[in-house]
């Protein structure tokens, strides 16, 4: 396969031979670079790029195709495995049905416009996701454009959708008290009082060895997560995001529950014998098996649905914990540091519901203190 640079305009651009398409010399001319020097070293990556697809970039192309090409030629050299696995998983589930089988080249900025109608309408999904497939869509459709299978992205013409501000749901003090009471008796009782107690995430949560756990000093390293992809269990370090690497303090109630817990693990190891999974893990089976996400998370809904408990996502004892934190005053940084975001900005803005019943008491306390004068 050759390839060679030539200027058109005030651009160089990389001009490569793919092959003969019905009697005719199939060309793709890639770019364009500032200078021949950027183009002249891009050479020989796009020149490996091509060769190793070239018989599908021969082909008449769907829209489909070009998201499964994008998907394992760029998307899987770029990002985390559970990133891909979510890409995989959305163009799968919902894309590649509605729009697959439309001709990349016949693709217009309407057809998006007309799925993301779809999704947030008929499907009902969130605008989140809606914005999350537009992003995924933008990405593929610029690989097309630098691959010169189009010359435009019909997305770039789209009105994305627009995030709507989030609400989460919280439990009051009593619905706290009387879930506790609850989960007690279940077998992810231990996953629940630390999302409660410390507002950890649970792949956070899950993760968590007994190293990772200093009961003497009363604190949490979380440094991991852990994950559920293919039904293959991983854990990732948090190396790349330092916000979410922190240490968390716990309190004296939940040292005494993790130190009966660990108790208890100790007495099924001792029962089980060779036949117990000791590989350290704080939120496990009896026989010492870790628990994975999706299987905490579907016992959560279980529970709350059977004893009439208000119906929150896992996920929301966090944002109870730090909801109950804001509205008790502690200060935001605190919180924010708490909970690993990576600004307070972050945490201001989801948690501004709490922040706006506090604006209005201080309103009404101004109120009264004229009043009272």
């Amino acid at each position: 396969m050759r390839g060679h640079i030539a200027k058109k305009g005030k651009k160089y651009y990389i001009v490569v031979d793919i092959g003969v398409v019905d009697g005719k010399r199939k060309q793709k001319w890639l770019g364009g670079f500032e200078t021949k020097a950027e183009a002249e070293e891009a050479l020989p990556r796009i020149l490996n790029i091509i060769y190793q697809n070239k018989n599908k970039l021969l082909e008449q192309k769907t829209f489909g195709e070009l998201l499964d090409l994008w998907l394992n030629t760029v998307a899987k050299n770029r990002v985390s495995l559970s990133t891909f696995q979510s890409y995989s998983s959305s163009i799968a589930l919902h894309i590649k049905p509605f729009l697959g089988d439309v001709e990349l080249n016949k693709l217009t900025a309407m057809d998006l416009q007309k799925y993301y109608q779809h999704i947030t309408g008929e499907k009902g999904l969130s605008s989140t996701l809606a914005l999350y497939h537009h992003r995924i869509i933008h990405q593929a459709l610029d690989y097309a454009v630098r691959m010169n299978m189009i010359e435009k992205n019909p997305a770039d013409y789209v009105d994305p959708p627009r995030k709507r501000s989030y609400q989460p749901s919280i439990w009051d003090e009593d619905t706290i008290k009387r879930a506790l009471d609850i989960f007690r008796n279940t077998n992810i009782w231990v996953p629940v009082l630390l999302a409660i107690y410390t507002g950890m995430r649970i792949g956070e949560i899950t993760a968590l060895k007994w190293d990772d756990i200093n009961l003497e000093q009363g604190y949490i390293v979380v440094s991991k997560t852990l994950m559920k992809i293919n039904r293959q269990l991983y854990i990732k370090e948090k190396g790349e995001n330092k916000s979410s690497y922190r240490i968390v303090a716990i309190s004296s109630n939940v040292i005494e529950e993790l130190k009966q817990w660990r108790r208890k693990q100790e007495q099924y190891k001792e029962k089980l014998k060779e036949l117990y999974h000791n590989e350290g893990f704080v939120c496990t089976f009896e026989d010492g098996r870790v628990q994975d996400p999706k299987y905490i998370t579907k016992v959560f809904q279980k529970t709350i649905e059977k004893h009439g408990l208000p119906k929150i996502r896992f996920h929301d004892l966090r944002h109870t914990h730090a909801s109950l934190l804001l509205k008790h005053g502690v200060d935001p940084k605190h919180i924010s540091d708490r909970l690993g975001h990576s600004t307070i900005t972050t945490t201001l803005n989801i948690y501004s519901h709490v922040f706006d019943e506090k604006r209005r008491k201080v309103a009404e306390t101004f109120e009264d203190i004229l009043k009272n004068q």
